[in-house]
Formats: structure tokens, C-alpha cells, sequence
């Protein structure tokens, strides 16, 4: 039932879900605005320019806070940005591999090297300054 409702609140607002992703209509084209991550795709999306990842878990207080924090990010900041969610749940020996101890838990990687890492929960201002922060670096 929450499933269909959140489906139907993104189709409403101009977003929709499509495999693992949540879209962002843009001009008739679909743009992935948060990525869902697994440890078998992990890799491969942290590779590339500028990604937030975030390591949550649906029971984790602090985790539910900064998701729609995260949410906005994705959105104002699509060109700069890519931000995905792994749920550690479902992933507990990969999140124990990379070496999140705490919940939320935001990796910053800059074309697939770690460069920040943000526990617990902050204000969006600090993300945006990790964005400007690394944005500009090549």
C-alpha cells in the first residue's frame, strides 16, 4: 500500500520509478535523480564525476530526516552531482566492508576515489558546500 502510494505521489509531482532508480521527468526525457546502489553495481556508479552515497536503513530516524535533504540536492543539483542510496540492511557485509560504522552515512567520491565522508545527520548547506567543493575539480 505505501509503495503505491509514494508511486503515485512521484507520478504526480513529476517523478516516476523505473528499476532501481527514482526519475526526474526533463523535457520528455528521464533523468535518474537517485540511484538506488547494491554492492553489485556499486562500482560502477561511484566511478564517475561527483557521487554522494548514501548508507540508510528504513529504521534509522536521523536516515528518514536527511532523505528528502538529499532528495532537493539531486534535484537543484543534477548536473553537478549524482546521489545513491544503499539500504545496509540488505547489504550489511558490503556496509561493514566499506567501513560505515554509523547510520546516515554519506561517502563522497570524486570519479571513484573517496574523498569526504559525512555521519550523522547535517544541514543541506553542508552538502552544498562538498558539491561546490568538488564540483569544480577535475
Amino acid at each position: 500500500m505505501k509503495n503505491k502510494i509514494l508511486a503515485i505521489f512521484l507520478l504526480m509531482t513529476g517523478f516516476a520509478i523505473s528499476g532501481s532508480s527514482v526519475y526526474a521527468k526533463d523535457g520528455g526525457k528521464e533523468k535518474p535523480l537517485i540511484v538506488i546502489l547494491s554492492s553489485s553495481n556499486y562500482k560502477a556508479e561511484t566511478a564517475k564525476g561527483l557521487v554522494f552515497v548514501d548508507f540508510w536503513a528504513a529504521w534509522c530516524g536521523p536516515c528518514r530526516r536527511i532523505a528528502p535533504v538529499l532528495e532537493e540536492l539531486a534535484g537543484e543539483y543534477k548536473d553537478s552531482v549524482k546521489i545513491g542510496k544503499l539500504n545496509v540492511d540488505n547489504y550489511k557485509k558490503f556496509a561493514i566492508e566499506q567501513g560505515v560504522e554509523a547510520l546516515p552515512t554519506i561517502v563522497v567520491y570524486k570519479d571513484g576515489k573517496e574523498v569526504e565522508r559525512v555521519v550523522g545527520l547535517v544541514k543541506k548547506e553542508n552538502f552544498v558546500e562538498l558539491i561546490e567543493k568538488y564540483s569544480w575539480k577535475k
